[in-house]
C-alpha cells in the first residue's frame, strides 16, 4: 500500500484554531511568503506497528494512542521562501513528495514513511509529519531542520536529527538499544522503572543531567563529566547512545516518564 502526495490539495492545519493562529497565519502567508499543505490519511493496524521516518527536513511526532483502531498519519508540506515569495513558495509544494508504505519485519509491520524533494532549493522547504499508532514498537527516525517527539514506544529509538530538539519518552520499560544523535539541539530521555542499559552520552559545547530516581544506576568511569557519562543501568547490557552538538542531554528513570508541564522537560 502507498500514497504519494505531490499534487495533494490543501486545507487548514486547524478549523478552528483562534484568532491569534488566523492572523500569524494570515501574515506568514501573505507578508513572509509561507505557505503549507496538509494531508491526513489511515493506515492499518494490527498489533504493534514499527514506525521508520526518512524525512528530508521537518519536524517529526510519533506516538501511541491506545483508544486508536488505526494508524494514522499527518503530513503537512511547507514553502518558506519569504518576504514577496508566496508564489514561489506555493508553487514549490507540487515538487515534494510524501509516501508511506507497510512493509514486513519479522513478526510485525512498519510504517515507513519517506520524503522528498526535487526543487533546486530545499532549504526553503519542510515537510512536519505526525503519526499515530495503537501500539508503538521500535521507531527509527532522521530528519534534518526540525525537532523529534516520541512518546510511549515499547521496544527503543533509533534517532538522528539537526537543528531541532529531541524528545523520547514512553511508560514502557526500556531493555533494547536505543540509539539518539543529534546536532545544534538538546536530547531528553525519559524511562520508567526497570528500565535498563549500558548508558554512552556526551554532550559537546553541553552539559549532561541525570535524574535517576529508581533503580541502580552505577557510574564509576574515569571519563565521566559535565559533558560525558558513562554509566550501567540496573545491570543492563544494551546499549544506550546518547550524543548531541550544541545542545544539553538529560536524562531521567522514574515513575511517570511521558508527564508534561510547566517544571518538566
Amino acid at each position: 500500500m502507498c500514497a504519494s502526495f505531490a499534487t495533494i490539495g490543501g486545507c487548514a492545519a486547524n478549523p478552528d484554531p483562534g484568532l491569534g493562529y488566523k492572523i500569524g497565519h494570515a501574515w506568514n502567508n501573505i507578508v513572509a511568503g509561507h505557505v503549507q499543505e496538509v494531508e491526513t490519511f489511515t493506515v492499518p493496524a494490527d498489533g504493534v506497528l514499527n514506525v521508520e521516518v526518512d524525512n528530508f527536513a521537518g519536524h517529526v511526532v510519533v506516538y501511541r494512542d491506545a483508544n486508536a483502531t488505526t494508524g494514522s498519519i499527518k503530513a503537512i508540506r511547507r514553502g518558506t521562501h519569504g518576504l514577496g515569495h508566496v508564489n514561489e513558495s506555493q508553487h514549490s509544494l507540487e515538487e515534494i513528495s510524501v509516501t508511506y508504505d507497510l512493509e514486513s519485519r519479522g513478526d510485525r509491520q512498519a510504517i515507513v514513511v519517506h520524503t522528498t524533494t526535487t526543487h533546486s532549493q530545499p532549504w526553503f522547504q519542510s515537510v512536519d509529519l505526525e503519526i499515530i499508532v495503537p501500539r508503538l514498537g521500535l521507531v527509527i527516525v532522521r530528519t534534518k531542520q526540525g525537532s523529534v517527539k516520541v512518546t510511549d514506544f515499547e521496544d527503543g529509538v533509533d534517532i538522528e536529527s539537526a537543528s531541532g530538539n529531541v524528545r523520547a519518552a514512553t511508560n514502557s520499560p526500556i531493555t533494547a538499544p536505543s540509539t539518539i544523535l543529534n546536532k545544534d539541539g538538546s536530547i531528553n530521555w525519559r524511562v520508567p522503572p526497570n528500565s535498563a542499559g549500558s548508558y554512552q552520552m556526551e554532550a559537546v559545547n553541553g552539559e549532561v543531567r541525570r535524574r535517576v530516581r529508581s533503580g541502580k544506576w552505577v557510574s564509576t568511569d574515569s571519563r565521566n563529566d559535565h559533558d560525558s557519562s558513562y554509566a550501567i543501568l540496573n545491570n543492563g547490557t544494551n546499549l544506550v547512545i546518547l550524543r548531541t552538538v550544541e545542545g544539553d542531554i538529560r536524562v531521567f528513570v522514574g515513575k511517570d516518564p511521558t508527564e508534561t508541564g510547566s517544571f518538566i522537560d
